[in-house]
């Protein structure tokens, strides 16, 4: 049994199915690496980077999956908006705040290590001074 040859509607149907298979394709390893970029570091990339990462990973997947709807890619990205608000912003959010509360307390044990050390001076300038004292009044009652 042949073959029919395939017509050109179809060898066009087929290519499109393929081109826009290829497109998700790269646009779901392009938004996965996005998302894997705002995930890595320490944790202090610009606010907003996983909101961004999250709303394009949204749309790719709801492309991927709804194809060129524009509504279900506009839920899509909003979806993943929220979800990269919540996951990688609120982190980054959350270190910077807790680094500045390590800062703001590494710089108060400083300063209560500093005045500890002026009292223990002030406190042995003190004491010289009445050594001095006490020594030179020994010295006039000798010389007497």
């Amino acid at each position: 049994m042949q073959s029919r040859p395939k017509w050109a509607s179809e060898m066009m149907v087929e290519r499109r199915a393929m081109t826009s298979k290829r497109s998700a394709l790269t646009a779901i390893v392009g938004l996965v690496a996005l998302t894997l970029a705002g995930c890595a570091g320490d944790g202090t990339a610009s606010p907003g980077v996983g909101t961004v990462a999250g709303a394009a990973a949204g749309a790719g997947a709801s492309r991927a999956l709804f194809g060129s709807s524009t509504s279900g890619m506009l839920l899509g990205a909003a979806a993943g908006g929220l979800a990269g608000n919540m996951t990688l912003d609120r982190q980054a959010e959350q270190r910077r705040q807790s680094d500045a509360q390590a800062a703001a307390d590494a710089n108060m044990r400083r300063q209560l290590e500093f005045e500890r050390q002026r009292t223990l001076q002030q406190e042995e300038t003190r004491r010289q001074i009445e050594e001095q004292r006490l020594f030179d009044e020994w010295r006039r009652q000798q010389g007497r």
